[in-house]
């Protein structure tokens, strides 16, 4: 778990991902939080199914670079985001991280202070030393929330925009 100036951000247990996926608000409910917008719809839900769940079945692996993170405002009580990291770091020390901000919440910073959050987790780890994410072309504001996170582009492969995020070379904009 890791806190930042309005989110609580909290990686889900294997249990809290199950309740994440079912139906209702059974995850709110076992946190203790308020019912909010929030609904785990395609891709994510097949994602979570069918890749995340069985890489925290497996204990080989660390937990917090396969599970789901939620991003819980504080003061509303609800969870407005959830992110992810996609696996340990690579053999480079590059990890990859994807996100999304339910409807009800965009365009309200959310995204962007989630996102920092978790490069400052990824920053105190041994093993990373890069963070990297893609969007579509089309995608402005998640480009938008990579810039306001200082990420740089460095890619684009056909219609797909790639950003990355240099570990130890920070200008103070992942606090």
């Amino acid at each position: 778990m890791m806190e930042t100036a309005r989110l609580t951000l909290l990686p889900l247990t294997l249990d809290q991902l199950r309740l994440h996926v079912a139906d209702g608000h059974r995850l709110e409910q076992a946190l203790g939080l308020q019912k909010g917008h929030r609904k785990v719809t395609e891709p994510l839900l097949s994602i979570i199914r069918h890749y995340t769940i069985p890489r925290l079945s497996d204990p080989r692996l660390d937990p917090m670079y396969h599970t789901i993170w939620i991003a819980i405002d504080r003061d509303r009580q609800q969870i407005v985001a959830d992110a992810k990291f996609k696996g340990e770091p690579d053999e480079t020390g590059a990890v990859e991280i994807g996100y999304g901000t339910y409807p009800a919440f965009q365009r309200r910073g959310y995204m962007t202070e989630t996102v920092k959050g978790l490069v400052s987790w990824a920053s105190q780890q041994p093993d990373v030393r890069r963070v990297v994410a893609d969007t579509d072309v089309e995608n402005t504001a998640s480009q938008r929330v990579l810039e306001k996170a200082g990420f740089r582009l460095f890619d684009r492969i056909e219609t797909m925009l790639w950003w990355e995020y240099l570990i130890g070379q920070e200008t103070g904009s992942a606090e």
